[in-house]
């Protein structure tokens, strides 16, 4: 596996969407190549991180403010 090849199986590995035959050759990848692990690392925080902040509930006010106008446009 190329390290190009990598990088796009990644997103998909981390939200559960890539398919099991392509995990052992995207971690066998990762465990010979440091900057893909690193990157890899990288990617899995940064979508923990924006996984978590979705769950951060809008003001009520706000939701308001959008729906009207939204039913306006």
């Amino acid at each position: 596996m190329t390290c190009e090849d990598a990088h796009l199986k990644m997103h998909d590995y981390i939200s559960g969407e890539l398919p099991a035959v392509h995990h052992k050759p995207l971690m066998d990848h990762l465990d010979d190549c440091p900057n893909c692990k690193k990157f890899f690392m990288q990617t899995k925080q940064l979508q923990a991180t924006v996984k978590s902040a979705m769950h951060v509930e809008a003001p009520g006010d706000l939701v308001e403010t959008v729906t009207r106008i939204l039913a306006n446009a």
